[in-house]
């Protein structure tokens, strides 16, 4: 039973990034170049990475793009999606490992992270290097977006407080406990 707790916050957050990722698919956004996008399904991501655990953060990761792709896209979008989202997780997991960089800090590094991964995946699939060249311009992109990503998880941390580090340190004791059965 006391697993029922971290496994519906997660459903609720795979849920919530899924709204957000379809949401952010409606929104126009004032660049004219195809690819930037405001990154907010990463959101609920980096927190649930920061205030429950990495591993459950992984799982909503992959599912979110894997439901993404069979409801609204296609191979390459998959392919791409997944290419971006495991570099952005990885990054994402070794900033925040590092205990430096703020929920800001670290969701910029995720969106360079993804898109990075994903002009490089482009290039691959296309056979064409000079699709790099578009790099330099996602990137000043993911620094806006990604700030705008590591605000909101700030704002929620401040607004929903001790709760969370209840919540983190409840999954602890649970895997500690799964440990020593």
């Amino acid at each position: 039973m006391k697993k029922a707790k971290p496994l519906a916050f997660c459903a609720v957050m795979l849920a919530l990034a899924m709204i957000l990722s379809y949401i952010e698919s409606l929104i126009p956004l004032p660049v004219p170049l195809p690819g930037v996008k405001l990154g907010l399904a990463n959101t609920a991501v980096l927190f649930v990475m920061l205030y429950l655990s990495p591993e459950y953060a992984a799982v909503i990761s992959l599912l979110r793009v894997l439901l993404s792709a069979l409801l609204f896209g296609n191979v390459t979008g998959f392919i791409l999606s997944l290419c971006g989202a495991a570099l952005s997780f990885a990054v994402m997991l070794l900033l925040a490992k590092c205990r430096i960089f703020s929920a800001i800090g670290i969701s910029i590094g995720g969106a360079a992270a993804h898109s990075t991964a994903q002009v490089l995946a482009a290039s691959l699939l296309m056979g064409n290097a000079s699709v790099i060249y578009y790099l330099s311009f996602l990137l000043l992109c993911s620094t806006v977006t990604g700030a705008i990503g590591g605000t909101v998880v700030l704002l929620l941390q401040k607004r929903l407080g001790s709760g969370l580090l209840s919540a983190r340190k409840q999954v602890a004791l649970e895997e500690q406990q799964q440990k020593s059965c």
